[in-house]
């Protein structure tokens, strides 16, 4: 019911999605159901399945047989035909042998696959594989060693060549991977390359062959692949998970056996690739190939693009309109740091004001946000971060100086120039150089680059919440100057630092409660008899369920500081200190703060009862006079 309401599965006609939904329910089933019933209640499925295979096959109530996942058509639009004929098969599944490969996988120190739902179909793959047809008797490949009648077909013969990679420039010589160009520049041929000698250079152990290969190369190609194995990472299609992913997995648990360092470290998969949100297609128009993106848009915002097309096993959605924003964008950028950094009107003093701090304090928690982000493969998170965000936070700080009639800092303005380039060059590596050509920044480096990847302090996280008190406020300013009647130029600001009691005791109450990061599933329950018991009031009663209920929420949303009785800064400061850039910013003319904590009962007297109690910390109120 869950997957059919995601999909938004409307009936029987929905075939495409009901497929869909059943992968993927049959999926979570097997890799995280459970069995309810029957003897082996309580075990994994995945783990329950094979033993009750074996049963009903001892009882002989069922037997194994061989047939296609689906209808196979072939390229000239024939229906196959499957014949069980003589064949080679790889014995995967075979439990030693699946459980170190499960093992393996299944341990983040050992291997990432980037997403929970791709980790799920590997072990699922791994589990699902068994004896695998690795031959045929026709077309291109490698003789079958024991069987030179068969050649090994594709995907079996496709699983360690990368570790190859880390020799071929010995073997064949630089940008020679085809073997067309020259002869080996050590005069290997072919022929040389024997068990043995592959032996020798793969493995620690082995002797030294028999061959007419210098010792120094077999040790050159041993000592290169040492220093590259194993792989980090391999970047490949969602599709081959099943076959060729998990093939590869395997067969680097049998030929390293002994050697578990040496088996991949990351596999990172993603979908195909849709036009506007659409299926490529010529009939349609939308097909895009790379020369022509290129031409169209540029290589930066074509990467621009991509890079905000997704991160998800979902396919990910170019947008031409992404690609021709992004133009403007940098070209924009471009512009403004230039003339910015270049011009006589910044401070050049180090006494930060408040704005400096925030910008500062936002630039370094951005560098390390972006840093997580490409570390995990997520390039459009980490453009969000390193680019989108980085604007916004420079698009404050410039308003708020203009409208307080402030210079900007120009030791301020350059870290966050000279961080934004860096993020950013991974994904627009052509503006990123062109930028660092203007001389602006003092590096050591001729190219952005090769510079080092900007230094962060750790973030102020009380200064990230002064700052979106102030954002948050002026948010809700807005929102109640638009629904007030035109004319209004004078506003008194509410702030308190503290609750009433009854509101205290709440708090600590659902401190208390608050496990691990969570909420008992019986909170309002709880709550419930626990605010019976300590009040007798039941209007009393009501308003605590009411705040605990929204406090909740805004746990769930922000964590544990929304439950905090005081707060860590100074409400008043902060909105005193940006008079100026309110007033501009709701085009008001007076404004002046009410602390309603203070001894002042001839101001607040005038403040009606019903907006003195929804004034809480950490929310002001904007009161229009």
């Amino acid at each position: 019911v869950t997957v059919c309401e995601r999909l938004k599965i409307k009936s029987s006609k929905d075939t495409a999605k009901l497929a869909q939904a059943k992968d993927e329910t049959y999926l979570k089933g097997f890799t995280s159901g459970i069995m309810t019933v029957g003897p082996y209640a309580g075990k994994k499925v995945s783990d329950a399945k094979p033993i009750i295979k074996q049963e009903m096959i001892d009882a002989g109530q069922a037997c194994i047989y061989f047939e296609p996942e689906s209808r196979v058509m072939s390229r000239t639009n024939d229906e196959c035909v499957v014949a069980a004929t003589d064949q080679w098969y790889l014995a995967y599944g075979e439990e030693s042998w699946r459980s170190a490969v499960t093992e393996h996988v299944l341990d983040p120190t050992k291997f990432n696959a980037y997403d929970d739902m791709a980790l799920a179909k590997y072990d699922y793959s791994i589990g699902w594989l068994k004896e695998w047809a690795c031959t045929r008797q026709f077309g291109l490949g490698t003789q079958l060693p024991w069987d030179k009648k068969w050649v090994i077909e594709s995907l079996s013969d496709s699983t360690i060549y990368m570790a190859y990679y880390t020799i071929s420039h010995i073997l064949q010589g630089y940008n020679n991977i085809n073997g067309d160009k020259e002869k080996s520049p050590f005069n290997v041929d072919p022929e040389h390359l024997t068990d043995s000698v592959f032996d020798y250079i793969y493995y620690n152990d082995a002797p030294l062959p028999t061959t007419e290969i210098p010792k120094e190369v077999l040790d050159q190609c041993r000592n290169e692949f040492r220093y590259w194995y194993p792989l980090d990472l391999r970047v490949s299609a969602k599709d081959l998970i099943p076959n060729h992913l998990t093939m590869a997995l395997y067969n680097h648990a049998a030929i390293w056996d002994n050697e578990p360092d040496l088996w991949p470290r990351g596999y990172y998969t993603n979908g195909h690739v849709l036009v506007d949100a659409e299926k490529m297609s010529k009939s349609k128009g939308n097909f895009l190939m790379m020369d022509q993106t290129v031409e169209q848009f540029s290589a930066d915002a074509t990467r621009f693009a991509c890079a905000d097309a997704g991160d998800s096993l979902d396919d990910a959605n170019f947008a031409r309109e992404s690609a021709d924003s992004a133009i403007m964008s940098l070209i924009n950028e471009e512009t403004w740091i230039k003339e910015t950094l270049t011009g006589t009107d910044l401070r050049e003093d180090t006494n930060y004001n408040f704005m400096d701090r925030v910008l500062t304090n936002e630039t370094n928690r951005l560098i390390q946000a972006t840093h997580d982000s490409y570390t995990a493969m997520q390039f459009r998170e980490g453009l969000q971060h390193g680019w989108f965000e980085m604007l916004l936070a420079r698009n404050e700080y410039r308003a708020w100086c203009q409208d307080s009639k402030t210079p900007m800092n120009r030791n301020v303005l350059t870290k966050w120039a000279q961080s934004l380039l860096i993020l950013v060059c991974p994904v627009c590596p052509h503006w990123a150089e062109t930028m660092w050509t203007h001389g602006l920044f003092k590096s050591s480096s001729k190219l952005a680059v090769k510079a080092p990847w900007p230094t962060a302090d750790a973030e102020n996280k009380v200064l990230t919440r002064e700052a979106k008190f102030l954002r948050d406020s002026i948010k809700n300013y807005r929102m109640q100057v638009s629904k007030a009647k035109k004319g209004w130029k004078t506003a008194t600001i509410l702030v308190t630092d503290s609750y009433p009691q009854w509101k205290i005791d709440t708090l600590l109450w659902m401190q208390d409660q608050y496990k691990d990061g969570k909420f008992s599933p019986t909170f309002m329950k709880d709550l419930k008899q626990w605010s019976t018991k300590s009040v007798t009031e039941k209007k009393l009663i009501k308003l605590i369920m009411q705040f605990a209920s929204f406090n909740k929420r805004e746990v769930e949303d922000v964590g544990s500081v929304a439950m905090e009785t005081t707060l860590p800064f100074d409400q008043k400061a902060i909105i005193e200190g940006s008079e100026n850039y309110i007033k501009s910013q709701l085009n008001l003319e007076n404004v002046s703060v009410l602390k309603l904590d203070d001894d002042n009962s001839e101001q607040t007297s005038i403040v009606p009862q019903r907006i003195f109690d929804n004034v809480v910390p950490g929310k002001s109120y904007l009161m229009l006079l």
